[in-house]
């Protein structure tokens, strides 16, 4: 053998050893009972919501929410979904709600949001929803001046 063929040879023997090796842990990591919770934890550590409203409506946060960044408005926007889902799969309708709220505090389009929340959600949750909006001191996008009938008969 020459010498060039015994050092790729070397060489890819050392890539298939450092491949199994990353794969067999990866594996041994994600099979702990407890991956989940750890990665969810540690993205709420590295990753904070910049705003959110409390039971009260009040702010819980110092930060200021830029507004004109839209990828930080989106990201919150999905954020505040994925935890009013995770939180009315508990059983947690006051902060689901609240999150909901949240949500539709940031949304460029608050009105179309409620439209297909109202086709979403349960009819008991999306009236909860309604009068949770005023109690978080958040504008109501259901006003008289929209123009919007969403009845609820």
């Amino acid at each position: 053998m020459s010498r060039n063929s015994l050092l790729a040879l070397t060489a890819g023997t050392a890539g298939a050893l450092l491949l199994g090796y990353c794969i067999y842990y990866d594996r041994k990591r994600r099979s702990d009972p407890n991956y989940k919770k750890k990665v969810h934890e540690r993205r709420q550590k590295t990753n904070p919501l910049p705003f959110v409203c409390d039971y009260r409506g009040e702010s819980t946060s110092d930060d200021t929410f830029e507004l004109n960044d839209h990828e930080v408005v989106q990201h919150y926007f999905q954020n505040e979904i994925k935890m009013a889902e995770d939180l009315f799969r508990q059983a947690k309708l006051d902060a689901g709600l609240v999150h909901l709220a949240n949500a539709i505090m940031v949304c460029a389009q608050p009105v179309a949001l409620l439209e297909a929340m109202k086709v979403a959600l349960p009819e008991r949750i999306f009236n909860l929803l309604l009068t949770k909006l005023p109690e978080l001191q958040l504008p109501n996008p259901l006003g008289e001046t929209t123009g919007v009938d969403l009845a609820l008969d």
